[in-house]
């Protein structure tokens, strides 16, 4: 537990920066479904709520970067992003998404929750 406390700004500037890369599904929703999940959702419809998603994923990986630099913001921060990771490894996990890239996410998820819950259980 030492470990992640020592190092919570690198562990939450790399968290942000993955987090971030999900801006992909705001700028190109089909694509970046297709590429996590191997299927796209079709229609004007989809893509808003594709886009949604991308957008609320990346605002979650700049929060996560501020709160490197902002030790003060944490705690909601780091509470917010365990919710959000949780939901997602669940639900993908649930609805039997097994790509690659979709367990690829979840991996790194899970990494991220672990991590997390360890410096907010340390500090």
């Amino acid at each position: 537990m030492d470990w992640i406390i020592q190092h919570i700004d690198w562990i939450l500037i790399v968290s942000g920066v993955l987090t971030f890369s999900m801006v992909l599904m705001m700028v190109a929703p089909r694509f970046a479904l297709r590429t996590t999940f191997g299927e796209a959702a079709e229609g004007r419809v989809a893509d808003l709520v594709a886009r949604s998603w991308g957008e609320m994923i990346a605002a979650s990986g700049l929060m996560l970067i501020y709160a490197a630099y902002h030790p003060e913001t944490r705690l909601p921060i780091l509470l917010y992003s365990i919710a959000g990771k949780t939901g997602f490894i669940v639900l993908t996990l649930s609805k039997g998404y097994r790509g690659v890239n979709a367990l690829t996410a979840v991996v790194a998820d899970t990494i991220m929750v672990a991590l997390f819950a360890g410096y907010l259980l340390a500090a």
